[in-house]
């Protein structure tokens, strides 16, 4: 909903630029209006203007900025009228609209199917065994044991995975998110988060910034993340190692409890 109501204030915004930009055209008063003639040397171009007594009609072919001045002149009272109806429809829209995505529709339940909502969450995370599920692994690669069981790749994740485990939040690691249907190479954030109240957060944690192929490979990942409408600081947290490759933890406890934990208090 949010983006949609975005989408029309900046459309709204841009509709009253054009109202005014149009009054300010209007108000240099330009005389007359335009008529075209055809003439076998060309097009002649007339202005026609009312003084007082009857019509008259001037040709001003040769008179380019007159020209352009009275074709201002309509285009700018033709888009004032438009802006005018667009800006009356958009406010309306905006009073009457109802959003109904899942999200917005989830917020407005009591706290039973909120909790129903988050429970839910929560064991679609898990394996048989109660344990966050390792979607994918390769012992070469995930070589880091976390509290809960999960295998990582590197010392910082077992932090982060330590800390979500710790506060009872459920996530997903490395799991498939297809940047289109049927996508045969979908990407794999860190973390995964169905939020209780609808949303989908992801968290990605860059630790080996040194080295040039694993910039570009994320820098594609922020593009596609961008696409498909996630945003650092509002649905996409994004941390690092430091230049020593060390991850901090209590820094690590301020995103969960800044961007994570206000979704599971009641």
């Amino acid at each position: 909903m949010d983006d949609f109501l975005e989408m029309v204030e900046e459309e709204l915004h841009h509709q009253k630029i054009l109202l005014k930009k149009s009054k300010q055209v209007l108000k240099k008063g330009t005389e007359g209006t335009l008529r075209c003639r055809s003439r076998k040397e060309g097009t002649a171009i007339y202005r026609i203007k009312r003084e007082g007594g009857p019509q008259q009609e001037v040709n001003i072919t040769d008179q380019k900025d007159l020209i352009e001045a009275l074709l201002d002149k309509k285009v700018s009272k033709v888009t004032l009228n438009a802006a005018e109806k667009n800006i009356r429809a958009l406010q309306k829209l905006k009073e009457q609209y109802q959003p109904n995505t899942f999200t917005d529709i989830i917020g407005q339940l009591s706290k039973s199917y909120l909790d129903a909502v988050a429970a839910l969450g929560s064991a679609q995370t898990l394996d048989e065994e109660g344990r966050p599920i390792q979607y994918h692994f390769d012992p070469e690669k995930h070589i880091h044991e976390t509290n809960c069981g999960l295998m990582v790749r590197s010392k910082s994740e077992v932090i982060i995975t330590n800390a979500l485990t710790s506060y009872g939040i459920p996530f997903s690691y490395e799991k498939d998110f297809p940047r289109y249907e049927d996508d045969p190479w979908p990407m794999q954030p860190d973390y995964t988060f169905d939020l209780p109240n609808g949303e989908v957060k992801l968290w990605e944690h860059l630790g080996m910034l040194k080295k040039e192929k694993y910039c570009k490979h994320n820098a594609d990942k922020l593009y596609w993340y961008q696409k498909l409408g996630f945003h650092i600081g509002r649905n996409l947290i994004i941390t690092q190692d430091d230049a020593k490759g060390n991850c901090s933890s209590p820094y690590i406890d301020k995103m969960i409890r800044e961007h994570l934990l206000p979704y599971y208090r009641r």
